[in-house]
């Protein structure tokens, strides 16, 4: 994999690392909040899945496979958007090259920029909802999953709401620079709503933990 170049739709870790490591825009900061909201979902699986494995926990295996089943499926969707962040950023390249020795070159090349920053913001406002719903899981799994895979349920917890203060500040800045008016408003706000449930969770998350390891 040449250095600057994307990884495809099954790329590996290493790929991904070598891909957001190039000096490029694409993959930047959103594919690196993205990856690591599927980090933390395939950590919530894992505790799911043990809590699984112990009939003692027979009470929590109903909601414990609904939960491996829910944030199984948000780990996929959140390393497609991984690659949708990092699509979004490589139009936001695309358009940076594009020419300006006229008014109408301009006004194109400003209009490109600025759909690939919305492009870039949306994916973003996408993954606040998987991380607001995987931090749900998370300190659920906390309260009631395997005792002694608390610390990987809070690591899930506390990666999700890590991410999700990325991708909170990404839809800002990509936005910030745009016309302003009721989208972005709007955008800017489903973002704050989101993000503070995630830390209220993220919160929730640090009693259950303190409560739990003296």
């Amino acid at each position: 994999m040449s250095q600057g170049a994307l990884p495809g739709t099954s790329g590996s870790l290493p790929e991904w690392l070598q891909a957001i490591a190039a000096p490029t825009a694409a993959a930047g900061g959103g594919a690196s909040a993205a990856l690591t909201g599927a980090l933390a979902a395939a950590t919530a699986e894992m505790v799911a899945g043990l809590t699984l494995a112990r009939e003692r926990y027979a009470a929590v295996h109903e909601r414990a496979r609904s939960s491996q089943g829910r944030v199984r499926a948000l780990r996929d969707a959140m390393l497609d958007l991984a690659r949708r962040d990092a699509d979004a950023f490589a139009a936001f390249e695309r358009a940076l090259a594009l020419p300006r020795g006229s008014e109408t070159e301009i006004a194109a090349r400003e209009r490109a920029k600025a759909a690939a920053l919305t492009d870039g913001a949306d994916v973003q406002l996408v993954l606040l909802t998987h991380l607001a719903e995987l931090a749900d899981h998370a300190v659920a799994l906390a309260e009631q999953g395997l005792v002694s895979a608390l610390g990987d349920a809070a690591t899930a917890g506390f990666l999700a709401a890590g991410a999700a203060r990325s991708a909170y500040w990404a839809v800002r800045a990509n936005l910030q620079d745009g016309p302003p008016g009721p989208e972005v408003r709007q955008r800017l706000e489903a973002g704050l709503g989101l993000l503070e449930r995630v830390e209220a969770v993220e919160w929730r998350m640090r009693q259950v933990v303190s409560e739990k390891i003296r």
